[in-house]
């Protein structure tokens, strides 16, 4: 059995498992669409406040109460030095707080789902003349409510209609003369006769006159109140009519033009011409409703389980029904349940699309912020907070502070411009922040550190592409997160977490080329040699052939030149090392006989870290570009190195010296402002491929060829330069002194050679890379050798690797 299909069995086998066990939950439970359908759920939120009072302090309020057309989930109170009572009447269900002199205010908030209906009243349906006695609190006329009023029944007799014993004829005629008032703003109750005299009302008026015409004629009805919940903040309640026609209560609003029908956006808190709210008097009450409008899947609701709660989920088992009993939110239960999911979006958006970003799954915390906030403040958020990150990164650089100091700055003045923000838009809007407010210490320490690093670096286009990515898996992350229907089946259904688990199994086993490779390598994917991405390099070679004792002593770079000395491979030599503080009491003896020398971090990589002393003129030091650096500033990169400030792992480290390399003259010459070096890429002791990289003005006497400096590809055979290029571009001459690069024979090319196998010798990484110089004096030296050797290598060459290799290592390609 070969290794890929024993890694393709063990993900198919997850999902053969889920789909077995998916089945058998349907089978034993049908399927139900309304138990993942979403559903439209309403966030209605209730403040009062009022001023502390001497005595107690009575406040009445009707409530939300469940009917056959709304739903009442997480019901919560908040009313501190109060009692609460609540009771149900004929008109509603009414709460009561009663509390002493420090009582100044009362929260009340629900999860409101309600259905809207619409009645047909038929044509050949008649008004009934002989209603009990049950029907006259509906029929009679109240304080504000005329009936048999002269100017009620002469009113009528001017808009009653040819039949006025229809009951669709005699509302129809109401409805069109109530609807058709003026609609004033609410300032009070309005009696049926003013709104008649006024021919203009508010809501209450207008009910209350249709109420007053209906029961002339002896139809029953009467007032309802509520709330219309549109979204926003607002202090205004509704009022509006329900008539008794053929056993039921059917709803008109002549303010808002519903005749016979009541949208699903109204909610009834109670029935008949009563007030909302009553209260101690003089205690300076004020209130105000909050309402957001969200599509919720039933699974996450308290009472989904429940036969008269209008819901159908019949699971046996429900996720959501866990963590709601232990009291968590609704909207943490969503996102909660979604962070697999968003895990398996942000190992695609990396191993597949080859996207960047602050952070491996920074971008999920991030999204989770923004299910509470929404998308757009949420990333605007994020994109602040990255703003004012990089302004002081900016102004604290010429203060020239370590990096640790300088990142706890940063920290702390994101922490304070972020309290700032916050206090700043909620003076101006209602956004309720929730997670928005961890901003700072969710994602502080990752952007800060990178930022800082691509800033030191200079690399913006490496900064652009890494924020691109985060906004990219950010927005991915949070469709994800915010879709209720995922909601419901990962809660009903909890077998499919075992697909997800199989696709992030099967992700970990991929090793096909990556979106973003496919651009990178663009002029190689035709060719015979395949390219071999970063998910193959990780997996078929550096997991595969290097251990991770190797790879530890290879990133060990005194470890190295140790092991390789030992081997008789000639390396740089060390001058002093500095691995604590205290050692750098002697930094004025170690340097006294010094004129030139280099700093190097063990640790580090791509060559950050690595300072140049070019000689000295008396106290002072010259840097490779000629600038002045003094005894101070060589002690403060000593310490940022210790700090590990440049290491890999961000652990402390040491700093070492080592004597000033001067480079053979032939690439002095050809390459005169920074020491070149020979990248050799050597598998299982098979030397596969060799570029020389050189550095330029640009690179800042760097090798490194991703902040600008030359890729030379090296015909392993010959040591004779054949192509080369920067930045992607092919080029023949050095761009700073126009020297011709292509012919050029590279001198000690077999020994070069041999020193490359001798590597694979004495530190046995199965994958690896040999950095090695050419010294004016003792010609080749290595470096460093290299257990996770960058892939540029395929485009300096013009060839992809991961064919070649496949070929020579026996290993089975994977797909």
């Amino acid at each position: 059995m070969s290794t890929k299909t024993h890694f393709l069995r063990t993900e198919a086998w997850l999902a053969y498992i889920a789909i077995v066990l998916l089945l058998l939950h349907v089978r034993l439970v049908p399927f139900e669409p309304d138990a993942v359908k979403p559903r439209n759920i309403f966030q209605f939120d209730l403040m009062m406040t009022f001023d502390a009072a001497p005595a107690d302090t009575a406040v009445s309020v009707y409530l939300p109460q469940p009917s056959e057309r709304q739903d009442v989930f997480a019901e919560t109170v908040q009313a501190n030095h109060m009692e609460q009572s609540v009771y149900t009447a004929d008109s509603g269900r009414i709460s009561r707080w009663i509390g002493g002199r420090d009582a100044d205010s009362i929260s009340y908030s629900a999860m409101i789902s309600s259905v809207g209906y619409r009645y047909e009243i038929p044509a050949e349906l008649r008004i009934n003349p002989d209603l009990d006695s049950s029907w006259q609190p509906y029929l009679r006329a109240s304080e504000a409510i005329a009936v048999q009023h002269p100017e009620i029944q002469s009113l009528w007799q001017s808009i009653s209609p040819t039949d006025d014993q229809s009951v669709l004829q005699v509302l129809q005629v109401i409805y069109n003369y109530t609807s058709g008032l003026e609609t004033l703003p609410f300032k009070g109750l309005t009696d049926s006769l003013t709104a008649l005299r006024l021919g203009a009302a508010s809501c209450n008026g207008k009910s209350r006159l249709f109420v007053s015409l209906a029961r002339l004629n002896g139809i029953p009805a009467r007032l309802v109140g509520g709330i219309v919940l549109n979204e926003g903040r607002k202090k205004t309640s509704h009022q509006w009519v329900e008539v008794y026609i053929e056993n039921q209560w059917v709803a008109f609003d002549p303010t808002n033009r519903y005749f016979a029908q009541l949208p699903s956006h109204y909610l009834e808190l109670y029935r008949g011409d009563h007030s909302l709210f009553s209260h101690t008097a003089n205690i300076g009450f004020d209130y105000s409703f909050n309402i957001q409008d969200q599509f919720i899947s039933p699974a996450l609701l308290p009472h989904v389980n429940e036969d008269d709660a209008g819901a159908t989920v019949n699971s046996s088992i429900n996720l959501a029904a866990l963590l709601t009993q232990i009291n968590m939110p609704a909207k943490t239960v969503s996102i909660f349940l979604m962070l697999p999911i968003c895990a398996l979006i942000i190992t695609v958006m990396r191993n597949l699309m080859g996207l960047k970003s602050f952070g491996i799954f920074m971008p999920m915390l991030i999204a989770s912020a923004c299910a509470f906030v929404g998308l757009g403040p949420g990333l605007l958020g994020f994109a602040l907070i990255v703003v004012i990150a990089f302004a002081a990164h900016v102004l604290l650089h010429p203060l020239r502070l370590l990096k640790i100091p300088r990142l706890a700055t940063i920290i702390s003045v994101i922490n304070l411009a972020t309290i700032a923000l916050l206090y700043t838009v909620d003076r101006f809007t209602d956004m309720q922040f929730g997670l928005m407010s961890l901003f700072p210490v969710i994602i502080i320490s990752f952007v800060a550190d990178k930022l800082h690093d691509l800033a030191e670096e200079r690399d913006w286009l490496e900064l652009a592409k890494t924020i691109a990515g985060t906004l990219i898996s950010i927005a991915a992350c949070y469709l994800c997160l915010t879709s209720a229907l995922l909601h419901g089946i990962f809660a009903v259904y909890p077998e499919t977490y075992l697909l997800v688990l199989a696709a992030q199994i099967y992700m970990g086993r991929w090793t096909g080329i990556r979106v973003a490779e496919l651009l990178r390598f663009r002029n190689l994917v035709n060719q015979q040699f395949g390219v071999m991405g970063i998910n193959a390099r990780n997996r078929d070679y550096v997991a595969r052939l290097n251990s991770s004792r190797e790879l530890r002593s290879a990133a060990d770079k005194l470890e190295s030149k140790t092991r390789l000395r030992s081997a008789g491979i000639p390396v740089p030599d060390t001058l002093a090392e500095f691995s604590e503080f205290a050692q750098l009491e002697q930094l004025n003896e170690v340097l006294s006989s010094l004129q030139e020398f280099v700093i190097k971090p063990n640790a580090g990589s791509q060559g950050n870290g690595i300072l140049i002393i070019k000689g000295r003129q008396g106290e002072q030091f010259i840097g490779s570009s000629g600038q002045s650096i003094s005894l101070l500033s060589i002690r403060r990169h000593l310490t940022e190195i210790i700090n590990g400030n440049y290491s890999q792992l961000g652990d402390s480290d040491t700093a070492f010296l080592e004597p000033l390399i001067h480079q053979h003259p032939l690439l002095q010459t050809i390459a005169p402002y920074g020491l070149c070096d020979i990248r050799i890429l050597v598998s299982e002791g098979r030397i596969l491929s060799a570029m020389l990289r050189l550095p330029t003005r640009d690179s800042g006497g760097k090798a490194n060829l991703h902040q600008g400096a030359i890729g030379a590809a090296v015909d392993l055979q010959t040591g004779e330069i054949s192509r080369c290029q920067r930045n992607g571009q092919p080029l023949a001459r050095h761009p700073d002194n126009q020297e011709p690069l292509i012919g050029v024979k590279l001198p000690y090319w077999q020994q070069i050679l041999d020193i490359s196998d001798k590597c694979s010798q004495a530190i046995p990484l199965g994958y690896m890379g040999i950095d090695i110089c050419l010294d004016k004096e003792r010609g080749p030296l290595v470096l460093e050798v290299n257990g996770r050797p960058g892939l540029e290598i395929q485009n300096v060459n013009h060839f992809g690797l991961y064919d070649r290799l496949t070929i020579s290592n026996g290993v089975t390609q994977s797909t």
